[in-house]
């Protein structure tokens, strides 16, 4: 089992917030700012990314490794947050051991209940996969240079110099051999989740981004209407990076969602 590097900060109801892929925990900073003076922020660092590092898993590994760090912890229950890719986590989480989930946060998630298009399936396999590895590695790379950093940070990210700066960190880590693990868990694991939707009883809100075209909304409305207890949330004009976009609509769906629970 992965052990999970984590921040952990502030008092009060736990919240779990999972990064996308690539990522870090970095992407979380401007929510995580606004939750931890009323929750107790837990914000790690997924296998293969960041200060943990080593080698990536699939969804069940992940989901795995967040129960361990609970543990760890001494939490006995929290609300998850998954972004893009760790939907798919903070869902298989509430299958594997609903009692530790208090409710989901799925923001501009990957759904079981999607067919993956072609280019999804060609990033999982080689060399395609290969060829996207290395370009990962290489914006790694370019984005470690201050001018591009600062134009990410003013353009993309809508932070500071120092966001960006922990954000674009964990991208030189090697992190296209992570992309290329996760993408087969995309392909082989993420339609096995589907089966077990229909069980999951906490309270769940899925923020969609209407302007996302990683994963665009409708997506996020099946997955909502599938789940027995979802709440579907549009943000107009919103794209997929929606923790450094939309951190305020994200707080406000977590604090919902841990509320209801």
């Amino acid at each position: 089992m992965f052990e999970l590097f984590a921040e952990v900060r502030g008092t009060g109801p736990a919240v779990v917030l999972l990064h996308g892929q690539p990522g870090s925990s970095a992407d979380w900073a401007a929510v995580a700012a606004r939750l931890d003076d009323r929750f107790t922020v837990v914000v790690p660092d997924r296998p293969g990314y960041g200060h943990t590092g080593g080698q990536a898993g699939g969804f069940r590994e992940n989901a795995a490794a967040v129960i361990g760090l609970l543990d760890r912890l001494g939490i006995r229950q929290a609300t998850i947050a998954g972004h893009s890719w760790s939907g798919g986590v903070a869902i298989a989480l509430a299958g594997q051991a609903p009692d530790r989930v208090g409710g989901l946060v799925l923001v501009a998630s990957v759904s079981p209940l999607e067919p993956l298009g072609a280019l999804d399936r060609a990033l999982a396999i080689s060399p395609f996969g290969a060829l996207a590895a290395a370009s990962l590695n290489l914006t790694g790379w370019v984005l470690s240079l201050g001018p591009i950093r600062r134009l990410l940070a003013a353009r993309l990210l809508g932070a500071s110099d120092d966001a960006a700066a922990a954000v674009t960190s964990a991208w030189q880590r090697h992190v296209g051999q992570s992309f290329m693990t996760e993408q087969r868990a995309l392909v082989e694991e993420l339609p096995g989740l589907a089966a077990g939707i229909n069980d999951i009883a906490v309270p769940a809100g899925i923020v969609v981004g209407e302007a996302d075209h990683i994963v665009p909304a409708p997506a996020g409305a099946r997955l909502a209407a599938a789940l027995p207890r979802g709440r579907l949330i549009r943000l107009p004009g919103a794209g997929h990076l929606l923790p450094h976009q939309q951190p305020d609509a994200i707080v406000a769906a977590i604090e919902e969602i841990s509320g209801s629970a």
